[in-house]
């Protein structure tokens, strides 16, 4: 843990230094908080607030990942591969295609409620589809990217059919920090704190859950509901990011698995925080290389953080094959 934080606020840092113009990062730091607060947003705000998100937005698809993974005991299970994030990608994008990228306050609620719904309807159909071919780790994770697919693909028809924002539009499909807002940053906050509070009162079944159904009952909480609950908060805080950052895969699958195979254990106390601070580094890093690779040029961060997750998922399926799986 000290080890991923020293790493985390070295990044934080780095991040705040580079842009088009190298500048000094506690200057920046301090200078860009005193414009959130005064409710400017000159360079250094923006720099600040850009970081922060990264950061809060990494915590957030690793969190989602971990209680995926513990709810499905699957440890390929992620949002992304599990057609979540493109659930939710279709909904706002045809959302956005009639409503355009209004900034209302109304409009928030509207895009966060249409990416849940989104994002929830294609989690239930990969876990159907999963049940019919015999709910293994290996059928979850073919279903879940047929599911993704389709809507992926289908998130792309209101982005060739309608014309106005469609620049803003596929940026932000590709998943991207380019745009910030503080209320969102807030929102994610409030959404990632829920979250720890609901894990922390239930962390002793949580942690059962990785074993048997059985010693779950025996603390007196009800499994089916267990995985239930988790599987909705982790699919609202995934809805959250796509609703206003799009498509950020492999995040929520590569922090959790790094952790169990650093720690050597699975022990929720352990690899969840480890997870969340793994989370924020790797989107942090993808979202500075996304900035500083091409000079003048913004690659989508998802590009980035997938060139970064996809080799993990690799090696977590060799795994599974190892261990009969």
């Amino acid at each position: 843990m000290v080890v991923s934080v020293s790493i985390l606020f070295s990044a934080f840092f780095t991040h705040l230094s580079l842009g088009y113009r190298v500048m000094n990062p506690l200057s920046v730091l301090f200078s860009g908080i005193t414009q959130l607060v005064e409710g400017g947003l000159g360079v250094e705000g923006y720099r600040v607030l850009r970081v922060l998100t990264a950061v809060v937005v990494g915590a957030a698809l690793a969190f989602s990942g971990y209680l995926m993974q513990l709810s499905t005991k699957n440890p390929l299970a992620d949002p992304y591969i599990l057609g979540v994030s493109s659930g939710a990608l279709f909904a706002v994008s045809l959302t956005l295609s009639l409503a355009g990228f209004v900034t209302h306050p109304l409009m928030i609620g509207v895009r966060f409620l249409t990416a849940f719904l989104g994002g929830l309807v294609a989690y239930l159909a990969t876990l159907f589809v999963a049940s019919r071919a015999g709910m293994t780790p290996t059928s979850l994770v073919l279903a879940g990217v047929a599911v993704g697919t389709f809507f992926y693909s289908a998130s792309l028809l209101p982005q060739y059919f309608i014309s106005r924002d469609i620049h803003k539009l596929i940026a932000w499909s590709m998943g991207s920090f380019v745009s910030p807002s503080a209320s969102v940053l807030v929102l994610m906050v409030l959404m990632l704190s829920l979250t720890t509070c609901y894990v922390f009162f239930v962390r002793h079944p949580l942690n059962n859950l990785q074993v048997s159904d059985d010693f779950v009952r025996q603390l007196g909480r009800d499994p089916a509901k267990l995985r239930r609950y988790s599987t909705l908060l982790a699919s609202l805080m995934t809805s959250l990011t796509v609703a206003w950052f799009g498509v950020i895969g492999f995040v929520g699958l590569a922090a959790p698995h790094i952790s169990r195979r650093v720690l050597k254990s699975s022990d929720l106390v352990f690899v969840l925080p480890v997870s969340v601070v793994l989370g924020s580094l790797l989107l942090t890093v993808s979202d500075l290389l996304s900035k500083v690779l091409i000079v003048g040029v913004e690659i989508p961060v998802n590009v980035i953080a997938s060139m970064i997750g996809a080799p993990v998922l690799a090696l977590a399926l060799v795994e599974l094959r190892k261990y009969g799986s």
